[in-house]
C-alpha cells in the first residue's frame, strides 16, 4: 500500500499523507460546530479532533486507511482532511470519506479538487474498479456534491451506524466505476 500513498496535488491544493505534525496543527480547526453537524463524532473540542486524527494516523499505519491532510497551496495552511478507507485490494474496491474542511472553505470548490485528485489516483494509479462514497441520508449538501462529481446512488443502508446525540443514521451509498471514469474526467472535470 505504501507505494500508492504519496502527495497528490494540483494547482490549488495538495493532499499530504498525514503525520503527527499535522495533527497538532489541525487542533485549531475544530471550533466551528457547523463543520461537524453530519460527522459521526462531535469534534468541536481540539482534544477530540486530535484523538480522531491520531486514530486515522494509526489506521493508516496499519494499512486500513490512507488519510491525507488538505493543504491550500496559496497559503500552505492545512484546511481539512480526507481518506481512502475500506480498502479491498483483492476486489479492487475503495471508499473515499472521512472528509471535512474548515468552514471558510466549504462551498469554495476545494472539495471538487480533492475528489478529482483522489478519483484520478484511485482509477489511474491504484487500478481500482469501484469507488464508493457514503454519507448520512439527511446530509443533502454532501449528497449533491457526490452527484455533481458523477457518482451514482446505489442505495441506503438502514440504521447503519451510530452518530452524534446517541442517534442511529441511515447511510446512503454512491459509487463511481472505473468504466465511468474517462467520461466523468472528460466532462465534469474537463477543466482540471
Amino acid at each position: 500500500m505504501k507505494e500508492w500513498y504519496g502527495v497528490l496535488a494540483d494547482h490549488k491544493i495538495s493532499l499530504l499523507p498525514i503525520t503527527g505534525a499535522h495533527i497538532k496543527e489541525m487542533r485549531k480547526l475544530s471550533s466551528d460546530a457547523d463543520v461537524w453537524t453530519w460527522y459521526t463524532e462531535d469534534l468541536t473540542n481540539p482534544d477530540a479532533l486530535e484523538r480522531w486524527m491520531t486514530n486515522r494516523l494509526e489506521e493508516t499505519e496499519r494499512g486500513k486507511m490512507m488519510t491525507y491532510t488538505v493543504q491550500l497551496k496559496e497559503t500552505e495552511d492545512i484546511i481539512g482532511a480526507t481518506s481512502y478507507g475500506h480498502i479491498d485490494w483483492e476486489e479492487k474496491c475503495i471508499e473515499i470519506g472521512w472528509t471535512w474542511l474548515s468552514k471558510q472553505y466549504i462551498g469554495a470548490g476545494i472539495n471538487k479538487h480533492m475528489k478529482f485528485l483522489m478519483l484520478q489516483h484511485a482509477f489511474e494509479k491504484m487500478n481500482i474498479e469501484r469507488l464508493e462514497l457514503r454519507t448520512d441520508e439527511r446530509n443533502v449538501r454532501s449528497r449533491k456534491a457526490m452527484e455533481k462529481i458523477g457518482a451514482t446512488y446505489d442505495g441506503t443502508l438502514r440504521n447503519h451506524r451510530s452518530t452524534q446525540g446517541n442517534r442511529r443514521r441511515d447511510t446512503v451509498v454512491y459509487s463511481i466505476l472505473k468504466s465511468e471514469w474517462i467520461e466523468i474526467k472528460g466532462t465534469i472535470f474537463k477543466d482540471f
